[in-house]
């Protein structure tokens, strides 16, 4: 698998994927497409698009300009505090914003001016407002969290599957950031607006805006945090001494939300039964994601759980978040995965099962809900090397794990990996009379090789072939809904080397 390794500053504007689109116009899927005959009696075959929406121009990521850390002090810019006594307690410490962030449009990981700071916190309404509200919380003693949570587990046997509380980034971090994220974890799930960290950990910018960025793409139930990094440094040896973390909602707000997400994925979770394989469930848990919600990179929770499950509107950070959200509800190992499909952020899964690791792409799943509405597959358990066909790994402070298998890729599993032309012309014929029992619209195989698949794609739809014609010919006999036979749409993706046939039944 490829890999870009940046800077941290680099690294943080780079995690705008979360908040961008994963725009969907892969040449080999969404270029224009060649009309279908008017006329119906001359035989047709055409392509089709899989977008689930209209490409849109390519997300432009600002420059990142050499900006020195700005510092403000309550009392005057020039003044100096004293080092704390003693190493658990922090000093009056100057104020220091995330360097080297610039803003962007879509309100991914900002920074402020010192003047901006300090006009937050003293007259920004809604800040303060949240502030207000959660008060309570705000001090050092230790509560339990002021969220409820889901709490319904799948149907199986509960002495052996726990839900998972903490992602697979947390396993991997070295103690410096453990420390940083258990305290941020702990003070964020109890809604404090700042957090103390020792001086004994000599905390730097970077290690701090790392963590957080962590937090922030992989702690999944967290929606509710806002992207700007706020932090005060000690004046003297300049190491993090504590943070302000910043709340998009109220507390009643956040409630109300987490109510709303838990009714839905309880109704999501009670549709498995005890005798659904992990394979099951995780197709189940993909399924539901590609068929309900819309791919819409205007929506305002597009980004997060709560868009997802009840407003059903996401682009890639929210369908990624969402699939390990509910992976770790019935304690399948999972994560999120950061970096770009064919030059675009992107976001996406990996899923563990049978101790083997595998990608899946949600947002892939997702085709046009207006004329197409199915679940695609292409890339549905699929290996390193078949992803390193178009996906670029961002570097992260954490190693993802490998992923050799193939056992569970859903062409694999289901008997539809062809290795030659005379498989998928088998393959195909006895799928197309096996769909027309329900109805079901689109027929899809994978090839095993690029050799196979640029053969069968020529022999399917070259004027000079049009093979697939004969296909639809071949298995009419058999078909219990008959469908037209002389035209068919097709899609092709050079990439996961899946072909599809689309039918169209005559009644």
């Amino acid at each position: 698998m490829k890999i870009k390794r940046f800077s941290a500053a680099v690294t943080a504007v780079l995690l705008l994927i979360t908040a961008s689109g994963c725009r969907k116009d892969n040449v080999d899927w969404e270029d224009t497409l060649p009309e279908a005959a008017s006329t119906a009696s001359v035989p047709t075959v055409s392509y089709v698009t899989e977008a689930s929406t209209e490409s849109s121009a390519p997300i432009a990521l600002p420059e990142i300009s050499s900006t020195s850390r700005t510092a403000f002090s309550e009392t005057t810019p020039e003044l100096a505090t004293t080092t704390a006594t003693r190493p658990e307690e922090t000093t009056e410490s100057t104020v220091s914003v995330v360097p080297d962030l610039p803003k962007v449009p879509i309100s991914e990981f900002t920074s402020s001016t010192a003047s901006e700071i300090t006009t937050a916190s003293e007259t920004d309404t809604s800040v303060s407002s949240v502030t207000a509200v959660i008060s309570s919380s705000t001090s050092g003693e230790t509560s339990e969290s002021v969220l409820t949570q889901a709490t319904t587990a799948a149907p199986k046997d509960p002495d052996k599957r726990y839900e998972i509380s903490r992602p697979y980034a947390y396993n991997q971090l070295d103690e410096k950031y453990l420390y940083i994220y258990d305290a941020l974890i702990t003070g964020i799930e109890q809604l404090k607006t700042r957090v103390d960290f020792s001086s004994v950990m000599d905390i730097t910018a970077e290690d701090y805006c790392a963590v957080y960025e962590e937090i922030y793409n992989n702690e999944n139930a967290i929606f509710y945090i806002d992207t700007t990094m706020m932090y005060a440094v000690n004046s003297q040896t300049k190491a993090v001494a504590s943070a302000t973390v910043n709340y998009k909602y109220s507390e009643d707000k956040i409630r109300s939300m987490q109510s709303e997400i838990n009714r839905q994925v309880d109704k999501i979770l009670s549709e498995i039964t005890p005798e659904m394989s992990d394979y099951e469930i995780v197709k189940h848990f993909y399924d539901y994601l590609a068929l309900n919600v819309i791919y819409d990179e205007d929506a305002g929770n597009c980004r997060d759980i709560y868009g997802v499950f009840v407003e059903k509107k996401a682009i890639c950070g929210g369908y990624a978040k969402a699939f390990s959200y509910l992976c770790d509800k019935v304690g399948i190992e999972s994560l999120t995965i950061t970096g770009d499909a064919d030059g675009t952020p992107h976001m996406w899964n990996m899923v563990k099962l049978d101790g083997e690791w595998y990608h899946i792409d949600p947002t892939y799943a997702v085709t046009d809900a207006k004329t197409h509405k199915y679940v695609r597959y292409d890339y549905f358990c699929v290996n390193d090397e078949t992803l390193s066909q178009c996906r670029t790994v961002y570097d992260q402070i954490y190693t993802y794990p490998k992923s050799t298998a193939e056992k569970y890729n859903y062409y694999v599993y289901n008997g539809l990996m062809a290795d030659s032309w005379e498989d998928v012309e088998t393959m195909m014929t006895n799928r197309i009379a096996e769909a027309s029992k329900t109805k079901e619209r689109v027929i899809q195989i994978r090839c095993s090789s690029k050799e196979t698949y640029e053969d069968t794609k020529f022999k399917l739809f070259d004027r000079s072939e049009q093979r697939a014609l004969n296909l639809l010919e071949n298995a009419y006999d058999r078909a219990e809904n008959k469908y037209r036979r002389d035209e068919v749409s097709y899609n092709t993706d050079d990439n996961s080397r899946v072909i599809k046939l689309i039918l169209t039944y005559t009644s």
